[in-house]
């Protein structure tokens, strides 16, 4: 039997690789999981691996031995890498394989190294994606400054694909009917009449939380009637909430911390909004967008292949201090443009289906196997 082994430095990343993994358990292989802590799913062999997202751990060496030895025991045919510190130890782990056959795919889901970075980003992460490149058999690139940079700097030995993220489940995500809406909102504390923004992210720095919050004074002095959702947690909740407290907002923002219900926060939610500085193409955005929720995005890459300004939503300037609530004023008191805005973005959803996402990164695998 032939044997895949999916390779992440992210807990909980094999709920985005599920569908794909589903795929290859299809086609009869073997499909095995290396990533931080024990996962759920339809996995056959699980290795939890302490890959950490810090470039210079040492326990990215452990982490390094432990699944070199997890390839070499197990002959793969396919090693699928995601995450920058799971595709660089996975690419790392799999040079030896490669002379054996296997064949390395790499999916970059937002290199650190973008229009506009740190300095320090290009030196340490460009420099290794260059060096990693000869031991990469194919890349897939999921936003299209990331790709046409890949293709410039040749870092692939192999093909380079652009495909539409890792996809969205549309029979999950949907709008919700009235009374689920009004009941959803209820469970929260939430009154029919609030307009509600959300924002799904974990609270670390790159998500740039702090810019909503920032504004909140001005959102509800333009639109009394707002209120905030956060779902997620990480290093900078604790000082978001402080954040909040200190200004007297609690009864505005709502934390609720890591959820397994974001298809419901989507469907009562009014608008989503990112304040991300950086991404590779946001799957909060693109959820939202299959309940009909207008965006309001920070215009980054990853949010641009997401947003059309105008259509679908909004983009706004990281720098400009006063866009968000002026724009979250208009969507909230503009009845005929919020339709519109909504509608479309139930139109434009489409093309991330991850039904047609799998049949994209079906032709890829087989592309490779063939070869």
């Amino acid at each position: 039997m032939k044997r895949v082994l999916f390779v992440a430095n992210h807990k909980g990343f094999s709920k985005f690789n599920a569908p794909y993994m589903e795929w290859f358990k299809k086609q009869g292989w073997i499909v095995d999981n290396a990533s931080p802590g024990i996962e759920v799913g339809i996995v056959d062999n699980q290795f939890d691996i302490e890959i950490q997202r810090a470039p210079f751990s040492l326990k990215n060496i452990k982490a390094y031995i432990k699944l070199k030895k997890i390839i070499k025991c197990n002959n793969y045919d396919i090693i699928h890498v995601h995450t920058p510190m799971g595709a660089f130890l996975g690419r790392l782990a799999s040079i030896k394989a490669r002379k054996n056959g296997a064949k390395v795919v790499y999916t970059a889901h937002g290199f650190h190294f973008f229009d506009g970075a740190p300095l320090k980003n290009w030196v340490i992460y460009y420099s290794i994606e260059k060096i990693l490149a000869r031991f990469t058999d194919t890349l897939v690139t999921i936003n299209m400054e990331d790709y046409y940079r890949a293709q410039e700097s040749k870092l692939s030995s192999g093909d380079i694909f652009l495909i539409n993220g890792v996809g969205v489940d549309l029979f999950k995500f949907h709008p919700l009917s009235q009374q689920e809406r009004k009941s959803k909102r209820q469970q929260l504390g939430l009154d029919s009449s609030d307009f509600i923004g959300l924002y799904t992210a974990q609270f670390i720095h790159r998500k740039n939380h702090r810019y909503i919050l920032e504004q909140l004074l001005q959102i509800i002095e333009k639109t009394p009637n707002f209120k905030m959702l956060f779902a997620g947690s990480g290093e900078t909740l604790d000082e978001c909430k402080n954040y909040v407290n200190n200004l007297g907002l609690n009864n505005i923002v709502h934390f609720l911390g890591g959820r397994s219900d974001i298809n419901e926060l989507c469907g009562i939610s009014d608008i989503y909004i990112s304040s991300s500085i950086q991404e590779g193409l946001a799957i909060g955005d693109i959820e939202a967008m299959a309940c009909g929720c207008p965006l309001l995005l920070s215009n980054i890459r990853g949010h641009i292949e997401v947003c059309v300004d105008g259509r679908n939503g909004f983009l706004f300037n990281l720098s400009e201090k006063d866009n968000l609530s002026t724009l979250i004023f208009k969507l909230a008191n503009d009845e005929n443009l919020y339709k519109i805005i909504s509608k479309n973005n139930l139109l434009d959803v489409k093309k991330f289906d991850v039904k047609t996402e799998v049949e994209v990164m079906a032709k890829i695998y087989l592309q490779l196997i063939s070869e």
